[in-house]
Parts: structure tokens; C-alpha cells; sequence
């Protein structure tokens, strides 16, 4: 058995995941049955921080009230330049400054053996095999569990994808 398979072997569903949020609570992913979810990893000294906070922010701001329900969990990663190097307080600080809202999560790796198990679940399901860089990858997550990934997109380009994944026809 791998290292990874010991990490993400007995989870069989999206819902069946946890992780801490930026305050190290732990937050239970079946709390986003039915909804659609939005993870990418962040970095506050990227050079994609600037428009890529902004189209999130975006984002939840256009789905935040929609019945069915919608968040973004946002890891922080330090694997990319080292573009992550403060601790968790300051980087809610900082996303905060940014208009964030949604759910900040504790900072993780999302390459490599110690890679969040979330992470390992996501580049299984749905690829890459592996993270090229700070907001390269974005997943959507359908209500039913379903994993979509898209890279090397700014994140406003995902709202047809949430449209769908929620059942709405886009009347543009």
C-alpha cells in the first residue's frame, strides 16, 4: 500500500474528507452535501494574488446567496516560491484585507507525501497528478460529490461551471 493510499484509501466520497479551517477548527466536508464547493490553493505573495482573491471573491459574492448553497475553501500553500511563508493569523489578516468571506482553510502542502489528504483526494478523482503552482488548479465539487478540475483559469471563468453544477440555465 502507498503512502497516499494509507492517507486517502478508506475515503470513497468528496464528503467523506476533513480538514482545519484557517483557526484550526476541524470542518467536516459532509457539510457541503448538495451544494457546490470551490477549492483552489492560495499564496499571498503570488503573482496571481491580486486577481485571483479578487475573482474569488467575486464568485462567492454572485453564489453565496443561492438557495442551494455554495462556499470556496481556500488552502494556503508555501510550496510554490515560498509565496505563503506567514502563519495562519496573518494570512487571514491579509485574505481578509482582500474582502474575503468565504472559508479560509490551515495551511497545507498539496504536493508530495505530506499533502493534505484532501489534496490527494482531489488530483485522484478529478488530476492533475500534480499542483503546478499557487491558484493553478481549481476544483468544483457538484452537490452530489462530484469532482471537476480546471487549470490554469482565473476563477470568474468558473461561473458557467457553478451555474451548471447548480441547475441553473445561464440566460446571458
Amino acid at each position: 500500500m502507498t503512502q497516499t493510499e494509507e492517507k486517502i484509501g478508506h475515503i470513497t466520497s468528496f464528503f467523506d474528507l476533513e480538514a482545519e479551517d484557517i483557526d484550526k477548527k476541524v470542518l467536516k466536508f459532509n457539510q457541503f452535501k448538495g451544494k457546490v464547493t470551490v477549492i483552489t490553493n492560495v499564496a499571498s505573495f503570488c503573482g496571481y494574488t491580486e486577481s485571483h482573491y479578487k475573482g474569488l471573491v467575486e464568485l462567492y459574492n454572485q453564489f453565496k446567496a443561492s438557495p442551494m448553497g455554495f462556499n470556496i475553501l481556500a488552502f494556503p500553500c508555501n510550496q510554490f516560491g515560498e509565496q505563503e511563508p506567514n502563519q495562519c493569523h496573518t494570512i487571514k489578516k491579509f485574505a481578509k484585507s482582500k474582502g474575503v468571506e468565504f472559508t479560509m482553510m490551515n495551511k497545507v502542502d498539496v504536493n508530495g507525501v505530506d499533502a493534505s489528504p484532501v489534496y490527494h483526494y482531489l488530483k485522484k478523482v478529478a488530476g492533475p497528478p500534480r499542483i503546478t503552482w499557487n491558484f493553478a488548479t481549481y476544483y468544483v465539487v457538484s452537490p452530489d460529490g462530484t469532482v471537476n478540475s480546471f487549470s490554469g483559469v482565473e476563477p470568474t471563468s468558473l461561473k458557467e461551471v457553478i451555474m451548471e453544477a447548480m441547475g441553473v440555465k445561464n440566460e446571458l
